[in-house]
């Protein structure tokens, strides 16, 4: 159970309301890893799950998730990153009370530190931005930058002319892919075992972890609220690379996973799978595809970091805040 919680800053009051939740049509929750059914799934996952709504001047400033992982209070706690959704026509001091709520917060929950990740500013540029300055304004310090990557699709119209401007690389490795037989498609939901099993295979292989296991997969990609799609490239019907892609908000879509079998790189099919994938979100009209980090605890895969920039990727950063109590 989701437990909902209203502190009032003023007051430096909480109180606990299961009724909480009918303020949720006042603010705007864009984000899929931020929705009710999200947070209902994986609750599970954790001790304890909060809906904070903080409040201050007698108004409500926004809300948050955050998740008990023994005495961290932590957002995210199932998900790459997490928001906080305040009113319409917030101001930045809004904002900066907002997370001075969530230390004192925490100090009535009996935490020991809290950690905050944000998403990439590619999620809600103005709010990003606002957030990481108050975050740090507010005591909290940068535990972890990571790179993160990710394909602006608003600076091209189709795969042409985005092979055109591409490094000569990706035009040559891409026409040795067609040249080798390969296609690219769409598959059902209803197949997803097929794309999450190459996927599984590349990771066995790389001796890198899948962490979201077929079942629970399985599970996310039939919520409501989500708009899901797999794609492979085959050569002769055998399925050698694939994509399962989320998409976050109504601008961006993220791929969860990707990967290709070793076996058959020589073949490029994953420069085949980027560019189809990249043509296929343009075409859809979003505005950036996420690719995700090339780094782990602020330590970066120069290998991973430096193919994605070969594929054309653009670069930004992901930062995770912690705040300990007492400090």
């Amino acid at each position: 159970m989701i437990i909902d919680v209203l502190f009032d800053i003023d007051k430096n009051q909480l109180y606990y309301d299961v009724e909480f939740c009918q303020f949720l049509e006042k603010f705007e929750c864009d984000s899929f890893y931020d929705s009710i059914e999200f947070h209902n799934y994986h609750q599970k996952f954790i001790s304890k799950v909060y809906r904070i709504f903080i409040k201050s001047n007698n108004k409500l400033l926004g809300y948050c998730y955050m998740g008990n992982d023994q005495n961290l209070l932590k957002s995210p706690y199932s998900s790459p990153f997490s928001l906080i959704f305040f009113r319409h026509n917030y101001t930045v001091k809004d904002a900066c009370h907002f997370i001075s709520g969530i230390k004192l917060i925490s100090k009535h929950l009996n935490m020991n530190k809290v950690r905050f990740t944000l998403p990439p500013v590619i999620y809600s540029k103005e709010l990003i931005n606002i957030l990481n300055a108050a975050f740090f304004s507010e005591g909290f310090t940068v535990k972890s930058l990571e790179i993160n990557n990710y394909f602006d699709l608003k600076t091209h119209k189709d795969l042409e002319t985005h092979l055109k401007l591409s490094p000569h690389k990706v035009r040559k490795n891409y026409k040795s892919a067609v040249r080798n037989g390969l296609v690219f498609s769409e598959i059902s939901l209803e197949d997803i075992e097929i794309a999450y099993n190459v996927i599984l295979t590349n990771r066995e292989q790389m001796g890198y972890p899948l962490r979201i296991p077929l079942e629970q997969m399985r599970n996310i990609v039939n919520f409501e609220n989500l708009v899901t799609r797999c794609f492979v490239v085959t050569k002769e019907e055998l399925v050698i690379a694939s994509a399962i892609i989320f998409d976050v908000n109504e601008n961006v879509s993220q791929v969860v996973y990707w990967g290709d079998n070793n076996e058959y790189r020589n073949e490029r099919p994953m420069e085949m799978l980027t560019l189809e994938v990249i043509n296929f979100y343009m075409k859809l009209g979003k505005k950036y595809l996420d690719i995700g980090p090339s780094s782990e605890n602020g330590i970066i895969n120069t290998g991973l970091a430096e193919f994605k920039k070969s594929i054309g990727c653009n670069t930004n950063n992901k930062i995770i805040f912690e705040y300990t109590l007492g400090v």
